[in-house]
């Protein structure tokens, strides 16, 4: 039969499982054997994979094993962690040099025996990588010994039938009823070799080498093709017509070929009588006569679909795992705990560091200023001792630039960890940036909330900060029992002062009153503040009545003393006020504090109706 070629993964066999060459190998490093999360996607491939699967290190002792390697070996896993390739070989197998072959090649893929403990000899196809990680190798085997014991047992009856046919001859010229016999054991030796092979898994087949039409094929066919013997027999472009349209000229190209080398190995595709697409693996050869002239072509075809999709699932993950390591804008480093750079997991923003060569293994020490090195060093081992990872900023000089660097240390074992390097001189910038933008804000908030409290013409008190000063020290008074004076003032005959001097000088009038009742009342805790127009109000908490007094007179020199003449005054030649002043100790459930502010301004009115340029004292509460 026709064999096939190596075709492209189809749609339906592309799943993505976990990298096993590398996340297996990280298991492995870190000193136990891969029993990691079963959720993983590479965890489940690895542990479902029919294919034995084992990492190997350097010196081709077993590191870990799935259970198809576990089955084939006839061994549990921990019996298997620590035994060598070797044990397992043929006695005279020059291992080492065969194994040294392997690593400095990179790949081996093959037919080996196994001899197993209790001294089963096993036939294995092999395909071997090196350096999936450092110091990681991985080997899938399959074990073909059935497939072996299988050609042998066609071989021998070959011979068989062989034997037989120059028997028959014989027979021929013997009697009838010899012939009657030679035929009946013919007929049982077939029979034989028909359920030796329809027990089989694979399809066994074999074809005229000229017209290609089918001399045999095993029941197996049904299952794999979906198509009964008998119908591969009745139609000889059945076998052609069931291959994948892109794989058909490479097996067209394979049958020229077969006639010259004696034998093809080839994987491709193929539809199933129900429109389903599997991967299968053909082997034929040319069975010639005596002479040389092509007799048949007999072959097996094998189903590997589950392990091309396996196959391709690994190269997918790789890809996407390598693509999203190429976009990352960090650097990655793994280091060890000398200070030395084993090597770059990501390019990233390489150009950060242009006096790193990628592919060699070099020491902090030779790249980085020292104290740098000390300081980065200092982290490796922090992050070694403790297992923790640690983050720290610092900065760098890159031809000539100033650059700052984030670096996050994460240990990945013992004695290594991942140091992963961020450029975020931009950032930084844009702190400092942001920096100045803030304390700008506050000054200008600053601004606004002395604008929003602060008389514009006098720059006391407004009469907002006023209310929300007396709400508190009523509060106070009250919590802490405690006397709070009020004083309203009122300039006496402004209105002519305004008219008759001039605007300016009524604003420079009010200006100056303002200076002399900030300078009479300087307590912390006391309060000058512009009531409206030309009235003024001092809050004087922990005041009593008498201390009210004494800051009245106190204002009533000073503004005396003020050289501020009104000509159309009625009652001085000189500038002067009239107080009403209140003093009380609010009690816990007692009146709101704009009583004491009702009855400052009785007082103030009653001072205004006595004559002026006086005081009056509030009535006091009942």
């Amino acid at each position: 039969m026709p064999l096939p070629t190596e075709p492209e993964p189809p749609a339906e066999l592309a799943t993505s499982p976990p990298d096993l060459s590398g996340d297996i190998a990280s298991a492995v490093k870190a000193g136990t054997s891969p029993q990691l999360d079963s959720a993983l996607p590479w965890k489940r491939i690895f542990e479902a994979a029919l294919d034995a699967m084992l990492i190997v290190d350097d010196a081709g002792y077993y590191l870990a094993a799935n259970p198809a390697a576990c089955a084939l070996l006839e061994l549990p896993e921990e019996a298997l962690i620590g035994r060598r390739v070797a044990d397992f070989l043929p006695s005279g197998t020059d291992f080492d040099r065969v194994w040294q072959e392997f690593l400095a090649v990179g790949q081996a893929r093959g037919e080996q025996q196994l001899r197993l403990n209790n001294g089963t000899v096993k036939t294995v196809e092999f395909a071997a990588t090196a350096h999936v990680y450092p110091h990681h190798h991985l080997s899938i085997l399959r074990d073909i010994s059935e497939r072996v014991q299988l050609e042998a047992e066609r071989q021998l009856l070959e011979t068989e039938r062989n034997a037989l046919s120059r028997q028959l001859e014989q027979w021929v010229i013997s009697s009838s009823e010899k012939l009657e016999i030679t035929q009946a054991e013919l007929r049982s030796q077939q029979q034989r070799i028909d359920s030796i092979l329809n027990s089989l898994e694979c399809v066994v087949w074999s074809v005229d080498p000229t017209t290609l039409e089918t001399i045999y094929v095993n029941a197996a066919a049904m299952t794999l093709y979906g198509h009964s013997p008998d119908a591969f027999l009745a139609d000889a472009n059945l076998w052609f017509n069931c291959i994948h349209p892109d794989d058909y000229p490479l097996l067209l190209s394979d049958i020229e070929a077969l006639h010259h080398q004696g034998k093809i190995d080839r994987e491709y595709r193929i539809f199933r009588a129900d429109g389903t697409l599997r991967w299968v693996r053909g082997q034929a050869r040319l069975v010639r006569d005596g002479v040389g002239n092509p007799l048949r072509i007999d072959g097996t075809t094998l189903d590997i679909s589950d392990r091309k999709r396996a196959e391709f699932a690994l190269k997918e993950h790789q890809a996407t795992q390598q693509a999203i390591l190429d976009a990352i804008p960090d650097l990655m480093m793994r280091i060890d705990a000398n200070g030395d750079i084993l090597n770059l997991i990501s390019g990233g923003e390489i150009t950060l560091y242009g006096f790193i060569l990628p592919d060699r293994r070099q020491s902090l020490y030779d790249n980085f200023p020292k104290e740098l090195a000390d300081q980065r060093m200092h982290y490796v081992r922090i992050a070694l001792d403790t297992g923790t990872r640690q983050r720290y900023e610092h900065t760098i000089e890159i031809n000539g630039e100033l650059r700052h660097e984030e670096s996050r240390v994460v240990p990945i074992s013992q004695n290594e960890v991942l140091v992963i390097v961020r450029d975020i001189t931009e950032r930084k910038r844009a702190e400092v940036t942001q920096a100045d933008l803030n304390q700008k804000l506050k000054l200008l908030n600053a601004e606004l909330n002395r604008l929003a409290t602060v008389d514009g013409l006098t720059e006391i008190a407004n009469r907002r900060s006023f209310d929300q000063a007396l709400d508190l020290e009523w509060q106070r008074a009250r919590r802490q029992q405690k006397y709070l004076s009020l004083i309203l003032c009122d300039i006496d005959y402004f209105k002519p002062y305004n008219d008759n001097y001039g605007h300016l000088a009524g604003d420079d009038c009010l200006r100056q009153v303002a200076q002399v009742l900030s300078s009479v009342v300087r307590r912390p805790g006391d309060l000058v503040a512009r009531y409206g127009g030309e009235e003024f109000v001092l809050l004087l908490p922990d005041t009593t009545l008498d201390g009210a007094i004494e800051v009245v007179e106190k204002i009533q020199v000073a503004i005396a003393q003020c050289p501020l003449p009104h000509d159309y005054s009625e009652v001085s030649s000189n500038l002067t006020l009239s107080f009403g002043l209140v003093c009380h100790c609010p009690s816990v459930k007692e009146h709101s504090p704009r009583e004491l502010i009702h009855r400052a301004d009785l007082a103030l009115y009653e001072a205004k109706a006595q004559g002026r340029n006086r005081y009056v004292m509030g009535d006091s509460f009942t």
